[in-house]
């Protein structure tokens, strides 16, 4: 019954004292564990389930002390016996693969932590190396292009001689484009308009200085902000300086010189200086060649509009700003084109009108209400009087023909598509709303599936899927890699690990991101895990609410997780068996991170140096969590980040790992 060979052949005295000495034994034992275990009963009812292996020592030690010269006494196995006894061949059901792992931990003395090891680690972690040469060799990992577009940026800075150059599609810069995209329409406004020689108002001098100091400025916000090229992002001063004088400089300084001249020369009256400031303002057409930046504004615009019936109004906007402008140029190179003829014998539409006599106002308004009778089909009393007039009319009808479809036609086509995103919509909701009904589903249960799905289909609409946009199926393996830690990472940055792994080991981060982590929805009242039920992933919070309650002592905790809070099931990712101790419970519409422990394991196997590294963090964690009196699922980084960051191998603070970065 002992497990011993020569247990059979004792007599029934032996047999009854080495029993008592062995339950005397055990007692004694169990009072010194709950000495160490400061009391808990938790601890103590673990530890009695466990060392089956311990208690197999104890009775052979007995045994040998009993069937030799008893003398009332019984001394523990040493650590030597203990180690002998289970290298050998005693207790197969000890050899298991993974109670070899768990007799891998150093045993220590009878009385210490050592026995207490409630948790299995995984088999890459409990073999994870020495830690001594591996962060500096993790720091060579973060190169250009492996980053994030802040350590991209960074990095471009601090190899550029001067640390001014912006990146291409920051904020600053995006707003910086919108004032010139602005002052651009402006440009295509007023530049026009002096064919009617309207009088100058402090509105047209303010707009003047404030366009010429914009575009003086913007020389040398060109020359300060790096440039895309085949893909690659270009940050060196010489580069963008040469691209410059390739590009926009010439554009520049044949606008730039003759509006600084013409301000100079406003201050004199004389019939030269006014001839001299006509003939500059004939330059200032030349400003229109900056219509090719305007694209990239509008582009940028759109960039900002999250919502699908919102761009697509936006382009129905634009297509309509765009006829109106078309229109307004050539009003005024209609009346443009009369001029020529204002004082000759030659008939023109202007003489027979006789609109000279009449204010600029009135004439723009004739001229532009002929532009739109070309593009419609209206009518209107003004027709070509000579030639020219004709020849400019025929050009102007026939590119009507085509600008006027393709506006018409984009205008239709958003106008469409909005229609049938409404229309779809509404046919999958009555579809669903059938099914339910049809199926006899409970009224509460059909409530709680049209409020979710109803969530569901609004976050959609803002927010995109990989699978909804084609194109990044063109992307690399590294380049979706990139995108994936890019969309995942911030929710994962409240932990310590995964912050130093994305400052120190972006490559590896990369591919946790893509092949360990997925996404899942939660509806309101969803249960996330249960007490005892086997853990498999561990969970970050992206958007909503979860509660976690958990018993203690006889009483229920229950505390509340939010996004950007904390986390759940961290242990899953060290330890081989992990319980869930509480139960989570989806306490609005949640979207999580999923980050599956085998996963991450395989991963890390790929990368030896960082899962040296990974290693010494998770057997400082399930250290810390054996210490730990009552146990928790859920960690908050207000709470533990600090300490957290203690368990990863180099400096002791965040603030100073965080300079430690900056340094390598």
């Amino acid at each position: 019954p002992l497990g011993c060979p020569g247990a059979q052949q004792m007599d029934s005295v032996q047999v009854s004292r080495f029993s008592q000495l062995l339950e005397q034994l055990r007692e004694c034992h169990e009072q010194e564990l709950c000495k160490c275990a400061g009391g808990g009963h938790d601890m103590l009812n673990m530890v009695l389930e466990v060392p089956k292996e311990r208690e197999l020592a104890v009775s052979l030690s007995a045994f040998k002390a009993l069937d030799g010269d008893l003398d009332g006494t019984v001394q523990e196995p040493s650590v030597t016996e203990e180690r002998e006894l289970l290298q050998s061949g005693h207790g197969s059901k000890y050899h298991s693969e993974a109670s070899r792992e768990s007799a891998s931990l150093e045993l220590e003395s009878p009385d210490t932590d050592a026995d207490l090891h409630r948790f299995q680690l995984r088999e890459l972690w409990l073999n994870a190396g020495s830690v001594a040469q591996n962060i500096g060799r993790m720091s060579r990992q973060t190169i250009p292009g492996y980053a994030s577009e802040a350590s991209e940026q960074s990095w471009a800075s601090s190899k550029c001689s001067e640390r001014i150059i912006a990146y291409p599609g920051s904020p600053t810069r995006l707003f910086w484009d919108l004032i010139g995209g602005l002052l651009i329409v402006y440009d295509i406004v007023a530049i026009p308009l002096n064919f009617f020689e309207p009088p100058e108002t402090a509105f047209s001098i303010t707009m003047d200085w404030i366009a010429m100091i914009y575009w003086t400025l913007n020389v040398f916000a060109t020359l300060t902000m790096g440039y895309v090229k085949d893909g690659a992002t270009i940050m060196k001063p010489t580069q963008i300086i040469v691209n410059y004088l390739k590009t926009w400089f010439i554009v520049d300084a044949m606008v730039l010189t003759p509006d600084w001249i013409g301000t100079f020369l406003r201050v004199g009256e004389e019939a030269e200086t006014l001839q001299l400031l006509r003939t500059l303002r004939i330059f200032r057409s030349v400003r229109l060649l900056r219509l090719a930046k305007l694209q990239r504004v509008v582009e940028a615009i759109r960039d900002f509009l999250d919502s699908e019936y919102a761009s697509l109004m936006f382009n129905v906007v634009k297509m309509m700003a765009v006829l109106l402008l078309v229109c307004h140029v050539i009003a005024c190179f209609w009346f443009a084109v009369a001029r020529i003829n204002e004082n000759t014998s030659t008939p023109s539409w202007a003489n027979k009108e006789n609109i000279y006599q009449s204010d600029w106002t009135e004439q723009y308004l004739i001229s532009l209400h002929w532009a739109l009778t070309q593009f419609t089909p209206a009518s209107m009393h003004v027709q070509p009087e000579n030639s020219l007039e004709r020849l400019f009319a025929v050009g102007v009808v026939v590119f009507a023909l085509v600008g006027f479809s393709y506006v018409v036609g984009s205008i239709t086509a958003s106008l469409a598509k909005l229609r049938a995103l409404t229309e779809q919509a509404s046919q999958d909701f009555w579809l669903m709303r059938r099914f339910l009904r049809q199926n006899a589903v409970p009224r509460a249960l059909a409530a709680r599936i049209q409020r979710f799905v109803e969530h569901a289909y609004n976050r959609q609409k803002k927010i995109m899927g990989i699978q909804q946009v084609g194109v990044l199926s063109l992307l690399s393996k590294q380049l979706m890699e990139e995108l994936q830690c890019g969309i995942n990472l911030p929710h994962m940055k409240v932990h310590p690990l995964f912050e130093f792994l994305s400052n120190n080991s972006s490559l590896t981060m990369n591919q946790v991101a893509k092949e360990a982590v997925g996404r899942s929805a939660l509806a309101h009242g969803d249960t996330l895990f249960l007490p005892q039920q086997q853990g498999t992933a561990m969970y970050f919070i992206a958007t909503g609410r979860i509660d976690y309650g958990r018993i203690v002592d006889g009483e229920e905790i229950t505390e509340e997780v939010i996004a950007g809070q904390g986390w759940l099931g961290e242990p899953v990712l060290w330890t081989r068996n992990w319980n869930f101790v509480g139960e989570a419970t989806a306490q609005t519409e949640c979207e999580l991170l999923i980050i599956a422990g085998k996963n991450f394991e395989d991963i890390l196997r790929d990368w030896k140096h960082v899962a040296d590294v990974v290693g010494e963090y998770g057997r400082n964690f399930v250290a810390w969590l054996e210490q730990q009196g009552q146990i928790s699922d859920v960690i908050k980084g207000e709470e533990e980040g600090e300490h957290l960051w203690e368990f990863i191998p180099g400096k002791e603070t965040r603030g100073s790992r965080r300079l430690s970065v900056r340094q390598d």
